[in-house]
């Protein structure tokens, strides 16, 4: 099975509009988990059993 998602938060965590930390904390949880994943420009892709 192969599960796609993108982030898009409301709400940016600075005065800049950066959703950079968000969208990294999203990855790290990711990748941490231990699937075979891909992440590019649009989403992160997890492939699982």
């Amino acid at each position: 099975m192969l599960v796609a998602f993108s982030v898009a938060p409301s709400v940016a965590a600075d005065s800049q509009g950066s959703v950079h930390d968000a969208v990294a904390a999203a990855v790290r949880v990711v990748r941490e988990s231990g699937l075979p994943n891909h992440t590019d420009s649009m989403f992160t892709t997890i492939e699982g059993a």
